[in-house]
């Protein structure tokens, strides 16, 4: 019987066999008298009936029943999506095993449906007689679909990220978990889809198709779409919205059969059979109650070569290559969302730490030195007394000039800054988070992954704790930098318009131990994040490096400049020793990091292993009264060989019932078996009389 596909999926209808209209086709017994009658006809000239359907037609008709299935599917997802980001928590409230099993559940299902409609379309569509003809069109046309839902779905992601752009510049917490989620499910559409491999196999391409059976097939390359794409691209911003995208494809594919702009609007759902049923008109909610028209969408250059997937050449492995572009895609859109992430859950900490920081900037310009000293308890012993004790005003010492270099301990907000970066890393991280994302590093290049090791270990490719650690690292170094900038150079009364003129000014104002301070402070966040630091900064999920770890390296230049600036404010008659001067402030960093190492090593990796006395950073005390060889009271922790307790799970209800009721039935059987066991055991010695009775005995 010739079986048909709905056009909602792949739902099996038989026609009915009573009737005359039932029977679409005849057995071979009835057909051969037929070819009999025919003239001319013979057993070597027979006409193949499925060679026939399985032309270009009917490539056509199977291309369209998986493109109903494959929407399906799309709109499943998106759908979910959209739930989940509507039902989710405020950012502060999530809690981050609730956003990973939401992810997962998201690209678990999108994999299991691709694997699904691939499976019924092999089932229902490959036919005996011409197995091998039509398993070749199924797979091409497997291949082509995967990549234009891959590449919806890519643009969907992305116009969820930009739609919060705006918003972003507020600082909106709500906002900022689209991109916590949005993030997590891209990573996990990285390696959970292990479909797309076999799906998206270069063998089954079009291009490949073709030259495998010798003919032409008028597709262009990757460079001419480029070409078209960066003509359209006025502003170099890596974005052409949909008229633009349907222009430039359809000026890339002039001269082949292939139509640029009516594939553009079938791939992305804005063909007119589908607008009101996908769209629902000319506006689309975007989840949030909100119309987006169909003028605001956008396409980038890697989301058109998937969706241009029926007339592109790909290659058949690499970064251009149809799962290279998607795992490219991901990992730009997985940056987009954690950069904006982190900068919006470190706004409380950056806004405290920039609040007393302006703070002991203004006692710093206004207070003389020795006020100064006074409010940061580095006096010397007596100083204050010797001075009020003095009748002449000509002895008078001089208050903006301290006897000597006095290097105190990092300033409280500074090391508040760091533990409030740890606690953020902390609070957003799951004991899933530290698992290994790929089984191996051959795994991760079969999926299409750019790996910067090629061996087989799985620590070239980062988890998602490490993504998330270097990300908030990322915008950790460039808040504070920019920040402490910013601050040295407000100055109402300056008038220079030069902005290291302003800054120089600020300091010009400051005493010399308020100036030893500053320095203090500013080299050890050097000292924290380029040398305490051991995990570096954002990579992508694949391993390598991106393009903004300048960024890093931008900052580490304006602190080593911010630094040397301060340097030459400074009293060199007091100041006669720099270099013993710096090892005593690297001394205090050792300090302030050592004191805080069991909350740090979580962002910064784990650090030298020294033994530390801790009544030294506690001060003189009377620790002092234990004697010089009794053992410090106080001890460095070691670092937490295990950061997750293992909490109790409660089992649920009908997991509750199943155990009772497998306890109960084994004791019935045990009784039962007890049962039958004394009872034969009574029939066996009722027959040896003598020895029974001694058995009873016994």
């Amino acid at each position: 019987d010739f079986r048909t596909v709905s056009s909602h999926g792949t739902q099996l209808f038989s026609p009915e066999k009573g009737g005359n209209d039932g029977t679409v086709a005849t057995s071979r017994r009835s057909a051969r008298p037929r070819e009999d009658l025919s003239s001319g006809a013979s057993p070597d000239r027979r006409f193949s009936l499925w060679s026939a359907l399985f032309s270009a037609t009917f490539s056509s008709l199977v291309h369209s029943i998986l493109t109903s299935s494959f929407h399906s599917v799309h709109t499943r997802v998106i759908g979910t999506l959209r739930s989940s980001l509507a039902a989710a928590p405020p950012l502060r409230s999530i809690m981050p095993h609730e956003a990973h099993r939401n992810a997962l559940r998201i690209a678990t299902d999108l994999d299991l449906a691709l694997i699904k409609v691939s499976d019924d379309a092999h089932e229902l569509l490959v036919h005996a007689e011409e197995r091998e003809e039509s398993e070749r069109r199924l797979r091409q046309s497997l291949y082509v679909q995967t990549c234009e839902i891959m590449g919806r779905l890519l643009n969907e992601l992305r116009r969820m990220l930009d739609a919060n752009k705006d918003k972003m510049a507020d600082v909106d917490e709500e906002e900022a978990t689209t991109e916590l989620i949005v993030g997590r499910l891209c990573h996990l559409l990285k390696f959970r889809l292990s479909c797309l491999p076999t799906l998206l196999d270069s063998s089954s391409s079009p291009a490949a198709m073709a030259a495998a059976v010798g003919q032409k097939s008028g597709m262009i390359s990757l460079a001419e779409l480029r070409s078209s794409f960066e003509i359209a691209d006025d502003d170099e911003d890596g974005l052409i919205s949909v008229e633009e995208a349907e222009e430039a494809v359809e000026s890339a594919f002039s001269g082949t059969v292939f139509k640029g702009a009516e594939m553009v609007k079938d791939t992305l759902l804005l063909s007119a059979s589908t607008r009101h049923s996908v769209l629902g008109g000319e506006n689309k909610d975007n989840g949030n109650g909100e119309a987006v028209s169909e003028s605001s969408r956008n396409v980038t250059l890697s989301e058109l070569v998937l969706l241009s997937a029926r007339g592109l050449r790909h290659d058949k492995s690499g970064a251009e290559s149809a799962l290279g572009t998607i795992q490219r895609s991901l990992d730009e859109t997985i940056a987009i969302c954690f950069a904006k992430w982190s900068r919006v859950i470190l706004h409380p900490t950056l806004k405290e730490f920039r609040t007393i920081f302006e703070r002991r900037m203004v006692t710093s310009t206004t207070a003389c030195d020795m006020e100064w000293r006074r409010l940061n308890g580095l006096l010397c012993e007596g100083e204050e007394e010797n001075y009020r004790k003095t009748k002449y005003k000509e002895d008078l010492p001089d208050i903006n000039r301290p006897p000597t270099a006095a290097v105190g301990n990092v300033s409280a907000h500074m090391t508040a800054y760091l533990l409030g970066v740890a606690a953020a890393l902390n609070s957003n991280i799951c004991p899933s988070d530290s698992l290994p994302p790929v089984a191996s590093t051959d795994l991760a290049l079969h999926m299409g992954m750019a790996v910067t090791d090629g061996k087989n270990r799985t620590n070239s490719i980062p988890n998602m704790m490490q993504i998330i650690r270097g990300a908030l690292l990322e915008e950790a170094v460039t808040s504070v930098t920019s920040s402490v900038i910013s601050i040295l150079k407000d100055d109402e009364t300056s008038t220079d318009d030069n902005d290291d003129d302003e800054a120089k000014s600020r300091l010009s104002k400051c005493s010399t131990s308020a100036l030893l301070q500053l320095q203090l402070d500013i080299t050890f966040i050097s000292h924290s994040f380029f040398e305490r630091n051991h995990n570096g900064f954002t990579v992508s999920s694949s391993g390598v490096a991106l393009t903004n770890e300048d960024r890093s390296q931008q900052c580490l230049n304006h602190l080593e400049r911010l630094a040397g600036d301060i340097s030459s404010y400074v009293d060199h008659d007091v100041v006669s020793d720099p270099s013993a001067v710096k090892d005593s402030m690297r001394e205090k960093h050792l300090q302030s990091l050592r004191s805080c190492d069991l909350f740090l090593s979580a962002l910064f990796g784990e650090g030298e292993v020294a033994s530390l006395n801790m009544s030294a950073l506690a001060g003189p005390s009377s620790f002092s009264s234990l004697g010089e060889d009794a053992p410090p009271p106080l001890v460095n922790p070691l670092p937490s060989s295990r950061r997750f307790n293992l909490l109790p799970v409660q089992a649920e209800r009908s997991l509750d019932e199943l155990r009772l009721r497998s306890k109960y039935g084994k004791e019935k059987e045990d009784a039962a078996e007890a049962e039958s066991a004394a009872a034969n055991a009574s029939a066996v010695t009722s027959g040896f009389g003598f020895f029974s009775s001694m058995l009873k005995k016994k």
